[in-house]
């Protein structure tokens, strides 16, 4: 024994100790690492490389106080939890490995592992596998002593075990990549450093060599080669990642510019069918008006006719422009209320229909409402008329302004007692050119869909009470 040890006089760490602790903190370093990256899919076997390089550092430190001086209690403890963990490092190698190529353990495995498991158990055990007294071992081209317990029979035969174990998965992995996986390399790589260090190991502690214990370095052979391994696979995948990103990105491009076409082509087909029935009943009217006589009755009702025709192409070119043609919000405070009588107005305009068939309940606490007026006051209009030209409506469209003070929203709620909107319609009702009358170009709700997004808002479609449909434009409510 030191010295030192008698006399009780710290001395600097030996340069084993320091490799020993170095080790260490590389293997829980990985470990750390190894964990964190097992949480995500497909690198699940990640967690039991954790396990083994932290049972590798742990048996790294006790190692550390081997060539120190400290006392023979302490040794003979780093000596029992060296041979533990030691042992323990070998058992999780097989479940490692076993995950690692998407298997269960065999039950010879299973079977290994836990004999494996009560050997080391039994580590722990004073005079069991290692005898209860130290015994120094010099070395002298390091100029350091180490001192620990030496093995019993039992314990030798506990070391061929473990050594035998990571033998055989040594040999399995070098099987494997003989094979043709590539992935078995580091494996076999790390494996043959630690059966090496193990056999070298226990020559040096049965005195056969004169050497210092190199286990602990292989144990970071074993780290860095499996760790490299596993940075190799993050950086390929990380690169198959971005190349998947660049091919989505391409294949998302090209789907928008077919979609684009296929818009395109449907927006001709509309205009071609809505413009060319209302110029085939202007020209009508224009021959007749050429033989009508100027002034009467038929003469007029061919004029009002014109005039109807022309008015409805030019609902269609602003509903086309209006869809072709979208903008970004431009926020402003306006009065709430004013938008929505403005739009009611306008809708009744259009429809060329009474005031009185629209009840609008608004209340005074509204206010100003930061938003983009032209686009609201659009939406309205287009829900408004849409409720006016329900299908079997009875009785006033009802318009009115809610307000969700918990969410912070304001909705315009318009409501009409027509035949309503069937299931099978819900999905398709917001869809571009999709309309259920025959006069319609299926863009008004396209356009109300556009606002509600353009403002982080909704719209929300119900069944009203008694029959009809309610629409509710639901806009972020953003005080000036």
């Amino acid at each position: 024994m030191p010295d030192a040890a008698s006399a009780g006089e710290p001395r600097p760490l030996t340069l084993p100790a320091t490799l020993s602790i170095t080790s260490a903190s590389i293997g829980l370093l990985a470990a750390l690492l190894a964990f964190g990256m097992s949480s995500a899919p497909g690198w699940r076997e990640l967690r039991w490389f954790a396990v083994c390089a932290t049972f590798a550092a742990l048996f790294n430190l006790a190692n550390a106080p081997l060539t120190t001086t400290v006392s023979e209690s302490t040794l003979e403890l780093a000596s029992r939890l060296s041979l533990f963990f030691g042992g323990l490092h070998a058992a999780t190698w097989f479940k490692y490995a076993a995950t690692y190529e998407n298997r269960r353990l065999s039950r010879g495995e299973s079977t290994w592992v836990v004999v494996g498991l009560v050997v080391a158990l039994f580590t722990l055990v004073p005079g069991a596998l290692l005898e209860d007294r130290i015994v120094p071992r010099p070395v002298p081209f390091l100029g350091v002593t180490y001192a620990d317990s030496p093995p019993t029979p039992l314990g030798v035969a506990a070391t061929t075990y473990y050594i035998a174990s990571v033998g055989f998965l040594f040999v399995r992995a070098l099987r494997r990549r003989l094979r043709g996986d590539v992935g078995s390399t580091t494996h076999a790589i790390a494996l043959g450093a630690v059966v090496m260090g193990a056999v070298h190991d226990a020559l040096a502690a049965s005195d056969v060599i004169r050497s210092p214990y190199i286990l602990d370095l292989s144990l970071v052979v074993f780290v860095l080669a499996v760790g490299g391994s596993i940075t190799s696979r993050f950086v390929a995948s990380a690169r198959a990642l971005e190349a998947s990103s660049h091919e989505l990105a391409a294949a998302q491009q090209e789907l928008v510019k077919k979609e684009r076409l296929a818009a395109l082509g449907e927006l001709a087909a509309v205009v071609a069918h809505e413009v060319r029935n209302p110029l085939a009943v202007v020209f009508n009217a224009t021959a007749g008006l050429r033989r009508a006589q100027p002034g009467s009755a038929d003469h007029l009702a061919l004029v009002s006719i014109v005039q109807e025709e022309a008015e409805r192409l030019r609902d269609i070119v602003s509903d086309l422009l209006e869809f072709a043609r979208p903008r970004p919000p431009v926020l402003a405070a306006t009065s709430f209320d004013e938008i929505v009588r403005g739009a009611v107005d306008t809708a009744c305009s259009v429809v060329g229909v009474d005031a009185s068939d629209v009840v609008v309940e608004l209340h005074d606490d509204v206010g100003y409402v930061t938003c983009d007026d032209r686009l609201v006051r659009q939406a309205v209009v287009n829900l408004v008329t849409n409720a006016l030209q329900s299908t079997g409506r009875r009785v006033p469209v009802r318009v009115g302004i809610a307000e969700d003070h918990g969410r912070k929203m304001i909705a315009v709620r318009i409501a009409d007692d027509g035949e309503g909107v069937s299931d099978e319609l819900r999905e398709r009702i917001f869809t571009p050119f999709f309309s259920t009358r025959p006069k319609g170009t299926g863009l008004g709700l396209v356009v109300v869909r556009r606002c509600a997004d353009a403002h982080g808002g909704d719209v929300v479609l119900r069944a009203t009470p008694g029959g009809g449909a309610t629409f509710e434009l639901q806009l972020p409510r953003r005080d000036p």
